[in-house]
């Protein structure tokens, strides 16, 4: 058969299962060398949350796990802002990773992402910890270091979707980052050099780069962590001559409109973090101005304020080492000696304001919910959103189904 010449996507495709075969068997030949020690009794193999795989000396680990969020969304009107709107679903993550730890000091991570059809690279790095004036370093992609609830998990987020100011930070990216802890884990700070706008698989051609740091801190913290106050501030720099930035409400199936801005000299992206833990109570917010240096840019910005309340006791868990919440872990199962799992009420405000990109661009939502807790694996989620445009408003009742280990 006559042969053709290879695409675009040919050549993404190809690329994409290279990596894919690869990563498969890297994973299969540190599956097999672990468990070809278990006749030895070197390995444990449990279950904590997720399937993992431990040598009896703790140097070396294995953890298999994933997650999918099934949501929906249903609006109490046909149009929002000029575009229409229509109820639905879709399985937002589908995801499935490997980690662990080789040899104490090294860690890797290759997390994968099957929603839409489409397989893309999530978090792909391996690590080094305790490097010489470095801290510990991380290769690959991941998140860059910026913003409380970016680098909160999706798993462990209070509401359905992050506030609609996420739109101005970067989420994951192909680099390399310094990373360290202080003053008893108290302090945490990261800093690292960065590719520009890479696609999905952590692929990008151009010269353009990002500098991204954070720093974050605990000045208060009592006994037992049920108390804490956090504060953060990070900072990007970004030079790119192209850049694109969504308005849109607080969740995904809502509509947005995309502003491309070309001629970019830089972006500025600057933001602020905090957050008050006083038991099962808990509130942060967060401010985040974007300073893009174009003929056409501007200054875009936006903020959120959200409080939560555990109705059954428990508390939201943070990790110091990350400077970010972890999420509720219930004290009781639900169906399991009477337990009912716990319970968690949400309630936020946001803002986004584009409007030295176009008039009449600035969105504010309210957002209530509440959140079954299971078990630590299951969670069932409902959100009603008001969104408000121009003062053009639609209403939205979604929910969420999740199952993570």
């Amino acid at each position: 058969l006559p042969s053709r010449p290879l695409g675009k996507n040919d050549m993404k495709k190809r690329r994409f299962n290279n990596w894919n075969r690869t990563t498969i068997a890297v994973a299969a030949i540190i599956a097999l060398g672990l468990v070809a020690r278990a006749d030895d009794s070197d390995v444990k193999v449990f279950w904590k949350d997720s399937l993992r795989l431990e040598t009896e000396d703790g140097n070396n680990k294995l953890r298999l796990g994933g997650r999918i969020h099934w949501e929906n969304a249903f609006f109490g009107d046909d149009e929002f802002g000029g575009k229409s709107v229509d109820d639905g679903d879709v399985f937002r993550r589908s995801r499935i990773y490997l980690s662990g730890q080789v040899q104490e000091r090294y860690d890797f991570k290759m997390q994968y992402d099957f929603a839409g059809g489409d397989a893309d690279f999530k978090d792909v790095y391996f690590g080094i910890k305790d490097v010489p004036v470095f801290g510990n370093l991380r290769v690959g992609q991941f998140k860059e270091p910026l913003s409380l609830e970016e680098l909160n998990s999706s798993n462990s987020n209070s509401t359905i979707e992050r506030a609609n100011v996420n739109r101005l930070v970067p989420s994951r990216s192909a680099g390399i980052m310094a990373y360290n802890n202080f003053a008893d884990s108290r302090i945490a700070a990261a800093a690292g050099l960065f590719r520009g706008a890479d696609d999905s698989y952590g692929n990008y051609r151009g010269d353009g780069y990002a500098a991204t740091a954070r720093l974050s801190g605990l000045p208060y913290l009592n006994e037992d962590a049920s108390q804490l106050m956090h504060l953060g501030i990070g900072y990007s720099y970004r030079d790119d001559d192209t850049a694109t930035y969504k308005l849109s409400s607080d969740h995904s199936l809502a509509p947005s409109w995309k502003h491309s801005i070309s001629d970019v000299d830089n972006t500025g992206v600057l933001g602020l973090e905090a957050a008050l833990k006083l038991g099962s109570f808990s509130v942060q917010s967060e401010w985040v101005q974007a300073d893009v240096d174009a003929p056409k840019g501007g200054d875009l910005d936006g903020y959120y304020v959200q409080a939560g309340y555990v109705l059954t006791g428990e508390s939201r868990s943070y990790d110091q080492k990350l400077g970010a919440f972890k999420g509720v872990s219930p004290s009781s199962k639900f169906l399991e000696d009477g337990g009912i799992g716990a319970w968690e009420a949400v309630l936020r405000w946001s803002n986004l304001d584009f409007s030295d990109l176009a008039p009449n661009q600035e969105i504010d939502t309210w957002t209530i919910g509440v959140n079954w807790y299971l078990n630590k694996n299951i969670r069932a989620m409902l959100n009603y959103s008001n969104a408000e445009l121009d003062d053009d408003n639609v209403d939205v009742i979604a929910t969420r189904f999740q199952f993570a280990f």
